[in-house]
């Protein structure tokens, strides 16, 4: 992405950002954040990535998070929504401490499902939505729910992408 300086009369603008203390952006995520799941095919520990967003719009009521697998289908990882605009970070293995709304992950879960992808290399990508209304929606939502409730209302978004091995073939 390119960057520009600002004229000297230009003012500054801070832009809506992602973050993490776990990892950077494009690089691996530590197998901790990985599932354990499908019969010990994947024995991380199912902690999510310490996440942060600094340059909250003004006029922001609610955040959204959405973890997806870009390299299989947009799978859905985790929709974490309405999390109050004066909360900027969830720290390692605490999403289920945020306040707010869980949705269906691809599992039919209502919670945090770590990386296990079944081929090579993945990419997941983790986006921050802020935006000037709550949706109100219950724990169980699908995404699609979300989006439509959304739709009008994202005031900014940021993105991050951790990356992951694959899993071991039948170990």
């Amino acid at each position: 992405m390119a960057s520009q300086s600002p004229s000297p009369s230009a003012p500054l603008v801070d832009v809506f950002s992602l973050s993490s203390n776990d990892f950077a952006d494009g690089e691996y995520l530590d197998p901790k954040f990985s599932a354990n799941a499908f019969g010990g095919t994947c024995t991380g520990d199912n902690l999510n990535p310490h996440l942060a967003w600094t340059n909250v719009p003004e006029g922001t009521e609610t955040i959204a998070i959405f973890m997806l697998d870009r390299s299989a289908s947009n799978w859905i990882h985790w929709v974490h929504v309405d999390i109050p605009a004066d909360i900027t970070e969830v720290g390692t293995g605490e999403w289920a401490t945020l306040p707010g709304s869980t949705a269906l992950n691809q599992r039919t879960a209502t919670e945090y499902f770590g990386p296990c992808p079944p081929g090579p290399d993945h990419r997941y990508e983790f986006t921050v939505y802020a935006l000037d209304i709550d949706t109100e929606l219950e724990d169980g939502f699908r995404s699609a729910e979300w989006r439509q409730a959304a739709e009008g209302h994202i005031l900014a978004e940021a993105s991050i992408v951790g990356l992951f091995h694959e899993r071991p073939a039948n170990e």
